[in-house]
């Protein structure tokens, strides 16, 4: 018991360093609302729901993508990232769990498409937080701008789509030649 926790404990720190390393490489998307850019960094956090389930995921999420936002100019926003992995990770490992805890390539594309998606629709939650807080607007003109702001998710959200099947099955290899899989 205790060393499945350790297990999971190193898995999960080695998903956030890869979370804030895949951050890093990025590239930016005009946009008159926040920052945007596109990276992987969310495509890990989604894996991570599959490797690790949804609380060690979420953790590794948020400490990953949190302190990349902490440690890169991005600290007054870090709590909408957090907020953003929270959703993510819960809508996976719900669509998961409904698709019984199946890993087939059909429901690993699926919950890649369902990642993607709900990255779009988190960024659309994320911009309009952050214009209804930072610039004030009412909701209406908040919508506006967060639907302005969400080129970048809309990226990363096709990304996503393929990423994610891409990463799943080269990780699920390598995991099982180290035997650190934690699904069967």
């Amino acid at each position: 018991m205790q060393h499945d926790h350790l297990r999971l404990v190193t898995q999960a720190a080695m998903f956030a360093a890869i979370d804030y390393i895949l951050a890093m490489f990025q590239f930016h998307v005009p946009s008159p609302v926040g920052h945007p850019f596109v990276d992987l960094g969310f495509t890990f956090v989604a894996l991570g729901t599959l490797f690790l389930g949804w609380r060690y995921a979420m953790l590794a999420g948020a400490i990953g993508l949190g302190l990349f936002d902490l440690m890169n100019g991005y600290a007054n926003h870090a709590y909408l990232t957090v907020l953003e992995v929270v959703l993510l990770v819960g809508v996976v490992a719900l669509a998961f769990k409904l698709m019984h805890h199946q890993l087939t390539s059909g429901v690993v594309v699926s919950l890649g498409i369902i990642a993607g998606l709900t990255k779009m629709v988190t960024g659309f939650i994320r911009y309009f937080i952050e214009s209804s807080v930072d610039l004030g607007l009412p909701p209406m003109r908040a919508s506006v701008q967060a639907l302005v702001g969400m080129p970048a998710d809309i990226l990363t959200g096709i990304l996503m789509f393929f990423t994610v099947p891409l990463f799943f099955f080269v990780l699920q290899r390598v995991t099982r030649q180290v035997h650190w899989y934690s699904w069967q």
